[in-house]
């Protein structure tokens, strides 16, 4: 690659980035029925057939900026994801990915209104779903293996160890309900116990 076409693929990914935190900001302002693609070239500050040149539509900009999110989420959760024991390296997750949530970035505001649209749910978006979040996945299939995790599907014991992680988040993001450290630890702990096998019997 000459330095020529280096700096022009430079300039088209910023630009790219640009277009995709635009629609993000604009979403999370004005929710998913006030994005349009001439309000994104507005807020970009170039010509609405600009915006066409990287995305057919405002339903492909929009998948684009979901797939964006999922990358962004998996390199925030999954740092140093291999360290530790697999409890730590579980607990290690579950609070990056509460401290995550909870921020009132354009990010999260704006990922709520699209991430559950008709058509989103594609072949796609699973596929690279299981490539980034592929961590995560093999620490659930490393505790089956070493029977220290209860015997259910990746996806289930991340509905039921995981899921409560972004459900307080969410909660303290919209302003329902604060909880302190000490409320966030336990309920970590708890979400890994949920998982579990019991070394004794319980009561």
């Amino acid at each position: 690659m000459n330095e020529r076409s280096f700096i022009f693929d430079l300039i088209m990914h910023n630009k790219y980035n640009l277009i995709l935190r635009a629609a993000e900001k604009i979403i999370s302002t004005s929710g998913i029925q006030g994005l349009s693609m001439q309000q994104v070239a507005s807020e970009v500050g170039v010509a609405a057939g600009t915006i066409y040149r990287y995305f057919k539509d405002k339903d492909e900009l929009i998948l684009e900026l979901r797939k964006d999110v999922l990358s962004q989420v998996a390199a925030a959760i999954l740092q140093d994801h291999h360290l530790g024991t697999l409890e730590e390296r579980f607990k290690r997750i579950w609070m990056k990915m509460h401290n995550y949530g909870k921020q009132p970035s354009p990010t999260n505001l704006s990922y709520e209104q699209y991430a559950n649209l008709p058509g989103t749910h594609t072949d796609e978006i699973r596929a690279l779903e299981m490539k980034l979040f592929e961590p995560l996945h093999s620490l659930f299939e490393e505790g089956l293996a070493q029977g220290i995790i209860q015997p259910l599907h990746p996806r289930a014991l991340y509905a039921i160890a995981m899921e409560p992680s972004m459900a307080m988040a969410r909660a303290m993001r919209r302003g329902l309900i604060e909880y302190d450290e000490k409320d966030i630890t336990l309920a970590c702990d708890l979400c890994w116990r949920a998982i579990v096998i019991p070394t004794t019997p319980t009561n």
